[in-house]
């Protein structure tokens, strides 16, 4: 047991699932061989350039090292397209560990002279080691995680890197001196030489994951690559905005690093007299850099990726380098404000800095990727070196400083100054910062799939619903009378839907019919007429006879004396009944007999009331309102009288709204009521559910909140305070919250099946509520469609969805929302629930 819980321990700390340990032990030991021997050789590559060449011929070193770069880039995208990912990484790492094993030969011979080429030899060689490893090890990381899972683990895969610049750097720092420092090389490519074993080892372990992923293995993916070039990585990178920007970012915080390296190497330069003492400091300085690193990557990196937006998170550099360059401007320009500089430059870069970049690349699509990360990592940086060049010789011709060749000679009145330029250089790396916050989220939402169509919309968007309906009433009218089905042909007649085509669907003989059976509808002695001339004209033109007719005082008068003996008759008139609804329904408004359509309505038959409900929404009186929100009640009624208030529109919103607040009206009747208003969709309707939400006793928040998120998905804007949504959503996560708890308290066996799905319904509802609540404040189609990929998708869908919410919800939000969406063991699952429910009885 306690073994168990010691096997555990590394793995709550630095919150590593099951089934990941391997994977991220192997990605920190490899970080930890390559930053081990490159923190070995960037120390001794200063050293020797410095103390040989002096500060100020730095500016060549990065031209130098840019040209090449640019070289390398080229080679590299031609290897990237012909060899498999497992050739690509250990063959650069075999290739730098040989050649810099004869690196230290050519050193050693021509120890005591001053061999120019070979210094900046060095310098360049050095500086591709540095690119070409980290670019390999970056890659690796962000093609293999998604967004989620790199924020997790991260950190600790930073630490391993930390820790071997740490051990690179006490190594640089104690063996100095002529004898021992030769030790140094050779040590650093043993450690590269080891890192090909871990980095075999690493891959095998990725095909397994890709494998069981239905993703195609690292060693295969040679064959599914795009043949990339320089051009064409240079135009993926332009064209697509979000690349744009990370480029921009690198620009600046190389060009920020190079004026900073050059004030703190002109310090130290300064402050140190042999090339031995220079070399233990550069050394000891590395670990003391690593330190600070580590203490930013366990406490500050990864609060800071919870907690922040990405582009907060940007800003943290910019901001902190911001105070350390005002403090060498103030102060005295010595080798303690350089110091305070270059480890706050140094100790982010390794840290929160660097994690976060790599970040970025993770939603970007693998196609872009594989050209763009290359180009920005390798000739991009290597390009604003020598931006930063330029920028200290243009600031060295303005101060008006010596200058040999094309190089600032070193001067602290040169140095310190130059604080300046970093200051002006970070606003843009601010504006840039803010500026990929909201790409980021855009790069996102393109691994999130689009949202699909609620299926009412499809069907309204397709079909003309109102239409349908009339066609099978129509057809249906055949089985009650022949008077019932005349009147159904005529309505589509006098709409002018009465296509041909639909006309020989209908009937054969619905001319004749329409004939004969109003003949006893309208009276003897108007039909009489009618029917005399039917044959000199086409039925199209009944829809101008017909109406006169019915708007006579003749046939009004007879029709009310109908329906007054319909009425008291009862069961036995009930045809009668549904002929005289659908007759009024035929009327003008304003005919006598149209006022008596509330009795119908009102109709113990609810076949009679239908037909009066849907004549109701013919007229739109308002005096029928009442008694059509009466039949909201009945389920055989409730369809059609939502449908009639649908057509009064407006002039249904304060009736339907006092009958909504109406607490001792039938539940039934409140709910078809919420249904009417977000048919109506009106302002005044979104303002009457709002309101309801907001100030309602909570009864009818299910039905609300749906009606709502219809309404929004429609574009409709929703007068629903922030406060009031936020209420309403953090009462859902307590719900939530709740019934999870008493779902998983539940003990086996079948005693708990009913129970458990009812349980297991109440938390699908309760999830779906609080996004419904999310998409009226924020983007409706961007919140549907991260619900749809948490709730549907695969893990990577749902990592890049939970990853959009993160950084697109507002932080008390996120902090609330996030915990439902997270891949937690169900025991930490447990103990976040019971503390949401803890801390909201204490409020």
């Amino acid at each position: 047991m306690e073994s168990r819980r010691l096997r555990k321990a590394p793995r709550r700390i630095f919150n590593i699932k099951p089934g990941e340990g391997k994977l991220a032990l192997l990605l920190f030991s490899y970080f930890f061989l390559i930053t081990a021997p490159l923190t070995i050789i960037k120390t001794l590559r200063t050293t020797h350039f410095v103390w040989k060449m002096g500060v100020g011929d730095l500016p060549k070193a990065y031209l130098l090292a840019a040209v090449a770069t640019g070289l390398v880039v080229l080679l590299h995208s031609r290897i990237q397209f012909r060899s498999s990912t497992r050739a690509l990484i250990t063959g650069s790492i075999a290739f730098f560990a040989v050649s810099g094993l004869l690196l230290q030969a050519g050193l050693l011979t021509a120890a005591g002279r001053d061999s120019i080429f070979l210094a900046y030899f060095y310098w360049v060689w050095a500086s591709l080691l540095v690119i070409v490893l980290m670019t390999h090890f970056w890659m690796t990381v962000n093609e293999r995680f998604n967004p989620r899972e790199a924020k997790r683990l991260i950190g600790f895969i930073s630490s391993g890197g930390i820790l071997g610049g740490l051990l690179g750097g006490l190594l640089a720092g104690l063996l100095t001196g002529p004898i021992r420092a030769n030790w140094l090389m050779p040590l650093a490519c043993a450690m590269l030489l080891g890192c090909v074993l871990v980095v075999r080892a690493l891959l095998h372990v990725q095909d397994e994951r890709a494998l069981e992923a239905g993703r195609s293995p690292a060693g295969k993916e040679r064959q599914e690559r795009q043949k990339t070039g320089f051009i064409a990585s240079f135009h993926a990178v332009r064209g697509n905005s979000f690349l744009s920007l990370i480029a921009g970012i690198v620009t600046i915080g190389v060009i920020v690093s190079t004026c900073i390296e050059f004030q703190f190497l002109s310090a130290a330069r300064q402050h140190y007299f042999t090339e031995a003492r220079l070399q233990a400091f550069l050394g000891l300085f590395e670990p003391a850099l690593t330190l600070l690193a580590l203490f930013l990557n366990f406490f500050v990196a990864g609060y800071v990726l919870k907690k922040l937006r990405m582009g907060g998170t940007l800003l943290l550099t910019p901001v902190v380098l911001f105070i350390a360059s005002l403090c060498v401007l103030l102060a005295p320009f010595g080798l303690l404000p350089a110091i305070i500089l270059r480890g706050s430059e140094g100790s982010l870069a390794f840290s929160v800095n660097e994690a976060v970049r790599e970040m970025l690349y993770i939603p970007v699509a693998a196609h872009l990727k594989h050209k763009a990360k290359p180009f920005i990592d390798m000739f991009v940086s290597q390009f604003a070196k020598v931006a930063g060049a330029l920028v200290l010789l243009v600031f060295a011709l303005l101060m008006k400083k010596p200058i040999e060749g094309v190089t600032p000679v070193f001067n602290p009145s040169l140095a310190k100054p130059l604080s300046w330029v970093v200051i002006a250089l970070l606003i843009p790396w601010c504006f840039f910062g803010l500026k990929i916050g909201k790409e980021y989220l855009a790069a996102l939402k393109e691994n999130i799939k689009p949202p699909r169509n609620r299926p009412e919309r499809d069907i309204r968007d397709k079909l003309d619903v109102d239409y349908a309906k009339l066609v099978f009433d129509t057809i249906d009218s055949r089985h009650y009378s022949s008077v019932l089905y005349a009147l159904h042909v005529f309505d589509l007649l006098a709409q002018d839907k009465l296509t041909p085509e639909m006309y020989r669907v209908i009937s054969d003989k619905s001319g004749e019919v329409l004939a004969t059976a109003l003949d006893g509808r309208l009276g003897a002695g108007g039909m009489a007429r009618f029917s005399d001339v039917l044959d000199d004209f086409p039925p199209e033109d009944m829809r101008t006879e017909i109406p006169l007719i019915m708007s006579s005082a003749e046939y009004q008068k007879l029709m009310s004396a109908r329906l007054e003996q319909a009425l008291r008759e009862g069961k036995e008139s009930e045809v009668e009944r549904m002929e005289l609804a659908k007759t009024m329904g035929l009327m003008d408004p304003h005919a006598p007999l149209t006022g008596q359509l509330s009795r119908l309505i009102d109709d113990e038959s609810p076949k009679v009331a239908c037909f009066a409900l849907k004549s109701a929404a013919r007229l739109r009186k308002k005096e029928d309102i009442p008694a059509v929100i009466r039949r909201l009640g009945n389920f055989l009624t409730m369809e059609d009288a939502v449908s009639a208030l649908h057509q009064y529109g407006d002039t249904a919103v304060r009736p339907l709204e006092k009958a909504l607040n109406d607490r001792t009206r039938e539940m039934a009747v409140r709910r078809a009521a919420v249904e009417a208003l977000a048919r109506i969709g009106t302002p005044g309707a979104v303002r009457a559910l709002a309101e309801e939400l907001e100030h309602g006793a909570g009864d009818m928040d299910d039905e609300v909140i749906d009606a709502l998120d219809r309404l929004r998905s429609e574009k409709a804007e929703i007068p629903l305070s922030a406060s009031a949504s936020k209420r309403k959503i953090h009462g859902l996560i307590r719900q939530y919250c709740r019934t999870y708890l008493e779902l998983h308290g539940l003990g086996p066996g079948e005693d708990h099946v009913e129970l458990r799905r009812r349980l297991e319904r109440n938390l699908e509802a309760y999830f779906a509520g609080i996004f419904k609540l999310l998409g009226l404040h924020y983007p409706h189609n961007d919140i549907r469609r991260a619900y749809q990929n948490i709730t549907a998708g695969g893990r990577d869908s749902i990592a890049h969805a939970t990853e959009w919410l993160d950084n697109a919800l507002k932080k008390d939000m996120k902090e609330a929302v996030l915990p439902l969406i997270e891949d937690l063991d169900p025991s930490e699952k447990t103990r976040r629930f019971k503390r949401i429910l803890k801390d909201a009885s204490g409020l």
